[in-house]
């Protein structure tokens, strides 16, 4: 079990540097959608089992595991299981012990933390309505809109979300929040933290964490624009602008992230993406999913290893780490495992001869026959040096990524100063300039940061409506003259017909007052 175990942590953190390498090329030909379903290939490969003995080829990762030399180092040898020195480290339970303590801890401060968000984020909320399952409540501890909750699925609104968002913002802000429920993420999400637990200690898990979370957003910005249309797409963007800042929680879906601002931005600006692309991006997944698997599977012999190697595990006892310090220094044999030495008679001896008579000669031993090797014996497999892995270093404004053959790509960080110019700033005020009701003009700072001026005129909007009231009552007026003449000429009683052209007369004589 310690192979496949070993075989699995280092393939899915392989498969996450591929993941992290790919994810943007695949975003940006095959959609956002592509991209996000490509992290379920860590996933799948975490729990995938030992192929079955009639597997008969091992994957290459396999057969790296092997020339690395690591299960002669987990199996037990027979000189190791005959002599036992009783100072010796126990390394296996420390390190078990190590791993099994930090991932523990991990998944109690999630834990702790989840708890302790819905009970802020509960208290003191003012219930709005409910969509189905989902409970759209107002918090005045959000910042701005976000998901939440998996048994009781929550969507949460500032305080202030009707007077900072307008009405088309608002719609798309809350299918935002809802598509989050609708695909899943919310349980995609608890699963990764899971995932990311086992790998507390992997710098490359918790990189590949941050990824597939702004992924997750883009995927759900690009569902959102495809429900209203890519030319909402300056709505939208406003609405993203406007959720931007707070103190965001890993529990929980937000609108904005500020690590995934500038992605989602970009993003906005070049939807566009056709159903043909989308569906090479489904088989492009899948293609990948199945070749990584295949690539680092555990093969057969990992299963048949697994079943030496469990039984060494099993003997694993933790409590020898309290009897580490009280051990003695000096090494001791164990006596079980040695018979006596005198007790042992010896083979070679020749029995006693009478004194004075010859000792009869000692026939030679014959030759011990080899041992012939059995069928399903395999020959050793010479050490050699094992391929190095891609390695993910962050550095302070970077991201440096070092594959196998030396290649060195360095990723370049934006910092909060770049990402604070590309944020333009808004500035819509009640005024006229020009003749147009709405009045739009952008510039740019010393610094390279925009800034946009909208005026709104009330007067333009208030002569726009007397002019629409105006012609209104001249069609309405239009219409009440021809429908006096066609009922001057019909044939009815002279009573009937002097009362409605009485009241058509009224009618008329209204309109003519209200236009003076």
């Amino acid at each position: 079990m310690i192979i496949w175990l070993a075989e699995t942590l280092v393939a899915t953190s392989l498969l996450m540097a591929a993941v992290m390498m790919v994810r943007r090329p695949l975003a940006r030909w095959l959609g956002a959608g592509a991209a996000y379903m490509l992290w379920i290939l860590p996933l799948a490969r975490m729990l995938m089992p030992a192929l079955p003995d009639q597997v008969a080829d091992a994957s290459p990762l396999h057969q790296v595991m092997n020339q690395s030399g690591l299960p002669a180092i987990l199996v037990p040898t027979a000189a190791a299981q005959t002599v036992e020195t009783s100072p010796a480290v126990p390394w296996l339970e420390l390190v078990m012990a190590l791993w099994l303590l930090g991932m523990v801890s991990f998944v109690f401060i999630q834990a702790v933390g989840y708890l302790r968000f819905r009970r802020m984020i509960l208290k003191g909320a003012t219930s709005v309505g409910w969509e189905g399952r989902l409970h759209v409540v107002i918090s005045p501890h959000a910042s701005g809109p976000l998901a939440f909750g998996i048994v009781h699925p929550h969507i949460v609104l500032p305080q202030d979300f009707a007077l900072r968002y307008d009405p088309q913002e608002q719609d798309m802000a809350i299918a935002h929040e809802r598509a989050h429920h609708e695909r899943g993420d919310l349980v995609a999400n608890m699963i990764a933290l899971l995932l990311l637990a086992l790998h507390w200690c992997n710098p490359i898990a918790w990189i590949a964490y941050r990824a597939y979370r702004a992924d997750q957003e883009t995927a759900c910005d690009a569902r959102v624009l495809a429900l209203y249309g890519s030319d909402q797409a300056h709505a939208y963007g406003r609405a993203i602008l406007k959720a931007a800042g707070g103190r965001q929680y890993a529990a929980a879906c937000h609108l904005t992230r500020l690590a995934t601002l500038k992605g989602r931005l970009k993003m906005l600006s070049s939807h566009e993406t056709s159903l043909r692309r989308i569906s090479w991006g489904m088989a492009a997944v899948a293609v990948a999913t199945a070749a990584g698997l295949a690539l680092t599977a555990s093969g057969s012999r990992a299963a048949k290893q697994m079943a030496a190697i469990t039984q060494k595990v099993e003997q694993a006892d933790l409590t020898r780490l309290t009897d580490l310090v009280a051990q003695p220094a000096h090494a001791t044999i164990n006596a079980a495992a040695l018979p006596a030495a005198r007790d042992m008679p010896s083979p070679l001896a020749a029995p006693a001869a009478p004194e004075g008579e010859p000792v009869p000669a000692v026939a030679p031993l014959a030759p011990i026959a080899a041992v012939p090797p059995a069928a399903d014996m395999t020959p050793p497999i010479p050490p050699v040096p094992p391929t190095p892995p891609v390695t993910v270093r962050s550095e302070k404004g970077r991201i440096i990524v070092t594959h196998a053959d030396g290649r060195v790509v360095t990723h370049r960080v934006p910092t909060e100063e770049e990402i604070t110019r590309m944020v333009p700033v808004v500035d819509v005020r009640e005024g006229c300039e020009g003749k147009g009701i709405t009045s739009h003009r952008e510039t740019v700072d010393a610094n390279g940061r925009r800034h946009i001026r909208v005026r709104i005129c009330q007067n333009a909007i208030e002569a726009q409506a007397r002019r629409a009231e105006h012609v209104g009552k001249v069609a309405a007026r239009s219409g009440l003259i021809a429908a006096r003449a066609q009922l001057a000429a019909a044939r009815m009683s002279a009573q009937a017909r002097a009362e409605a052209l009485r009241e058509i007369d009224d009618n008329i004589a209204e309109l003519d007052g209200q236009g003076n």
